[in-house]
Parts: C-alpha cells; structure tokens; sequence
C-alpha cells in the first residue's frame, strides 16, 4: 500500500494534545490551574462551609437524642424485666405450695395435659 497523505493516520503538524493554550480542549490539562478557577474554588467553599457547619451540627444533635433515647429503652427494659422475673419467681412459688398440698390433683392434670397434647400434635392427615 503506497504511502497516501489523506489515509495518514498521524496527527496534523503543529497540533498537541497536552497544549493547553489550545482552545479545542475545553479542561487545561496543566497541574496550575488558572485564576478563575481558584476564585471559583474560594467562593465554592465559602459557600458551602455554613452548609457543612449546619449538616455537622444537626448529626451531633440526632446522635444525641439516639444516645438519649437508647439509653431511656435501656431503662425501661431493664425494668420490666426485672418486673418479669419477679412475676417468675411468684409463680414458680405458687406452683410448689399447690404441688405440696394437693400432690395426686397436680399429677392429674400433668396427665391429662400430655394427653391432650399428644391426641392434638398426634393425628396425622391422611
């Protein structure tokens, strides 16, 4: 295949791309960015720094109240609970007094609710 100009896939003499006064790049490609950009810079952060100080205030404020409020669960949890084990505790005490006195009534009805237990969980469907 001869050597055609107009299939050269070079580029054009005199033109870069790494030219940043070249106006058909739209983003100078330089590590020093030019004035405006700074000022740009400047007045961005300038304008968004109340933004950040009020998005950092309002998440002190919400981990705040979640601190409070999972620490107000904790309480009332503890407490019923507590209120739970004490109930347990009166039960399991009742139990022994009816155990003691009525000792044939107690196993009756030990009996009859594993009966129950096993004809209900027993049947099978077929």
């Amino acid at each position: 295949m001869p050597n055609n100009p107009s299939n050269s896939a070079a580029p054009a003499t005199g033109t870069t791309a790494n030219n940043t006064n070249n106006p058909s790049i739209p983003f100078p490609t330089s590590d020093n960015p030019p004035p405006l950009v700074e000022q740009v810079q400047e007045k961005t952060t300038d304008a968004i720094q109340p933004v950040v100080e009020k998005l950092a205030a309002i998440k002190e404020q919400a981990a705040t109240t979640l601190s409070s409020g999972a620490s107000q669960a904790l309480t009332k949890l503890g407490e019923h609970c507590e209120k739970l084990y004490i109930s347990q505790a009166k039960l399991l005490d009742t139990c022994r007094v009816q155990v003691r006195k009525q000792p044939m009534t107690m196993l009756g009805i030990a009996v009859a609710t594993v009966v129950t237990l096993g004809v209900l969980f027993g049947r099978r469907t077929r």
